[in-house]
Parts: C-alpha cells; sequence; structure tokens
C-alpha cells in the first residue's frame, strides 16, 4: 500500500513481478512484470504504470486456449478533486492527462497495476480472422471439420426463434402511466 500523503518530492518509483493474476472475466496474466511511478503534484498524484504479461484466455468464438502479450503504458492523475475529477482531464506541463478519482488516502500498487492490464485485455479474442466458432446445436468446433447437424438454411425459424416470437407476442405496452 502506498500512502499517497507521505510521498516524497521526487516520487516513488516501485517494481513488482507476479506469477500468476487473475482478472476479474476470469482470464489469467503470466509473467507479470511491472513498473509504477508516483509523483505528488499539489494536492494531487502523478501516475504512471508500465507492465508486460501473457495474457492467457479463450477465443471468443470457438472457445479454444489463446495468449497474447500484453503490455501496459498509462499516465494520469489521481485526485480527490471532485471537480477536476469531472472535467476528466487536466493538463500538467506540456502533456493532457486523464483524471481518475483516487478518494483515499492510500493506493493498493497491485491492484492499480491490475485494472491496467484489464483495460488492455482483448474484449472478444479470436484465435484467427477465420475463426467459424462452434455449432449452436451440438457444440462441435467448426474450425476442425461440419458436424451432423442438419443446416438452418432453407428451413423455418428455430424453435428458440419461435418461443422468443411467442413471448414478444405477448407482452402489452401501455405507454400511458
Amino acid at each position: 500500500m502506498i500512502d499517497l500523503q507521505r510521498l516524497p518530492a521526487e516520487g516513488l518509483r516501485i517494481e513488482g513481478t507476479v506469477e500468476r493474476l487473475a482478472l476479474e472475466d476470469g482470464t489469467v496474466l503470466s509473467d507479470l512484470a511491472w513498473m509504477l511511478f508516483v509523483l505528488p503534484s499539489d494536492k494531487d498524484v502523478f501516475l504512471e504504470v508500465k507492465g508486460k504479461a501473457l495474457w492467457e484466455g479463450a477465443c471468443s468464438r470457438c472457445l479454444a486456449p489463446l495468449d497474447r502479450p500484453l503490455s501496459v503504458f498509462a499516465q494520469f492523475l489521481g485526485s480527490g478533486d471532485p471537480e477536476l475529477v469531472a472535467r476528466g482531464a487536466h493538463t500538467l506541463g506540456s502533456q493532457d492527462l486523464d483524471v481518475v478519482f483516487l478518494p483515499e488516502a492510500t493506493l493498493d500498487e497491485l491492484a492499480l497495476v491490475r485494472e491496467q492490464f484489464e483495460l488492455q485485455a482483448p474484449m472478444r479474442p479470436l484465435c484467427g480472422e477465420a475463426c467459424k466458432g462452434l455449432c449452436p446445436v451440438c457444440g462441435k468446433n467448426w474450425n476442425k471439420g461440419p458436424c451432423q447437424c442438419p443446416p438452418e438454411s432453407g428451413q423455418g425459424p428455430s424453435a428458440f426463434s419461435r418461443a422468443l416470437a411467442r413471448a414478444l407476442g405477448g407482452i402489452k405496452l401501455d405507454p400511458e402511466p
């Protein structure tokens, strides 16, 4: 934990490594190495986060395991001033910085590093641009060949579509209170 009210005038540099770190979405960072620089600036603090890790997740279409190198470089201003935070940006010297709200007098450096990596993690990663995904009926990975399910093209609506249409048809909208 960093005490933001007792920072040295020259700032504070902290380096760290973590072998494995779980992210909120269930993915994992491995071989995480990071550096954090915290510099007091009037009542606020300048923060710089640099780091590298291997992101371990899964393809969002076919669910195959997927590893991606991930790097982070972020600079921003931490402030407890609600007006400064509401503006969202601040010029410090010649640099335009995003402003984040830091209401506490202490800062958990690993939580800050984790948050920065979560912001850089892929949202819908694909194992390849041509990934075909999984069959919605049997779950077979279409990248490894076709399944034995009958094709849906040429047929009427699926059972799910028919059930959804019935459910939506029963909704009565009354815009008047």
